[in-house]
């Protein structure tokens, strides 16, 4: 029964655009998701998110669900996952395009490691090693009255520190605040799809799950190809904290963007799927860290358009 009333309260919360604001039935969505799963492999989440209360069967098949995404993850071998589960594991790996200072658990964990990137950074970003999403990242100063309470939080909260990054101009007419990136996501080597992340009302993360909103690209020009969206069904022409046009901004230096993520999927040559977090600075891209399980959803919300099509092709390819 437990389970059974989580569902259901997850439905209502879901749901609650269509029946409060277009008029929708609760019963007739219940019987229309039910048919919608048991047909599309869909979730809640897909239901609502990707409109499916108003799309027939065609169009509703032209959509990645978090199932569908489930079968694409497993194309990706064990190995894979390790690289990029642990922050510092991918730091390490990758480190030819981070282009950052960093103390990590796995790697650079030393109390003196830390002192000196202390001594180096004062300001800097603390997150958890293992967390997705912009859950738990801070803003942290140290100081030399809190160096040890500092790296206590490293060592027994199991958290990484970041150097600061300075992005680029162009990117932070979006919203100052935060570091803005681009989600690329490859497909067996290449790009494939691609959203422009923006944080939002003086916050410093531009994650969709932790209140940013995101837009859609096109990859051969890093253009913006949509109006800005988040996860509440609200839609943006203009960026809701800066005012900026968001369709049609030019995402700057988009062929060494393209060139990055790339060049880096071919240190784990097995990855099928990877999903990497970009911020661009005046000298270049910086990968932020990448996923082996990314999300389908912003990408596929940005601008209604399902993905499924797109991405069986790339598979099939490459």
């Amino acid at each position: 029964m437990g389970k059974i009333k989580r569902l259901l309260a997850r439905f209502d919360e879901m749901g609650r655009y269509p029946i409060q604001e277009l008029g929708y039935s609760r019963l007739w969505l219940m019987i229309s998701y039910v048919g919608a799963f048991l047909v599309h492999r869909c979730t809640i989440a897909d239901y609502f998110l990707y409109h499916f209360y108003e799309r027939n069967h065609n169009g509703r098949k032209e959509f990645v669900t978090l199932y569908d995404m489930r079968d694409i993850h497993r194309k990706n071998p064990q190995t894979a996952f390790a690289d990029f589960e642990e922050k510092d594991r991918f730091l390490e790996r990758f480190q030819g395009y981070v282009h950052r200072d960093w103390i990590g658990r796995v790697y650079r964990n030393t109390r003196e490691e830390s002192d000196a990137f202390a001594d180096k950074h004062p300001r800097c970003i603390i997150k958890p090693r293992t967390d997705s999403g912009g859950h738990g990242v801070e803003l942290c100063t140290i100081t030399p009255e809190n160096r040890d309470q500092v790296w206590k939080r490293l060592v027994e909260e199991d958290m990484i520190a970041e150097s600061l990054l300075d992005q680029c101009s162009e990117m932070a007419s979006l919203h100052p605040s935060s570091v803005n990136t681009v989600r690329a996501l490859t497909i067996r080597g290449k790009l494939c799809s691609a959203v422009l992340r923006m944080g939002v009302g003086g916050g410093f993360v531009d994650n969709g799950c932790s209140g940013g909103i995101f837009a859609g690209l096109d990859v051969d020009t890093g253009i913006v190809t949509t109006k800005g969206a988040d996860l509440m069904e609200h839609r943006f022409l203009l960026h809701p904290t800066t005012g900026l046009t968001i369709p049609g901004f030019q995402v700057p230096q988009w062929d060494k963007v393209q060139k990055a993520v790339e060049e880096a999927v071919k240190l784990v040559p097995n990855a099928v799927i990877v999903g990497w977090d970009v911020a661009i600075t005046a000298d270049g891209p910086v990968l932020i860290e990448g996923n082996a399980y990314p999300s389908v959803q912003i990408m596929q919300t940005a601008g209604m358009e399902g993905l499924k099509r797109l991405w069986n092709q790339a598979l099939k390819n490459n």
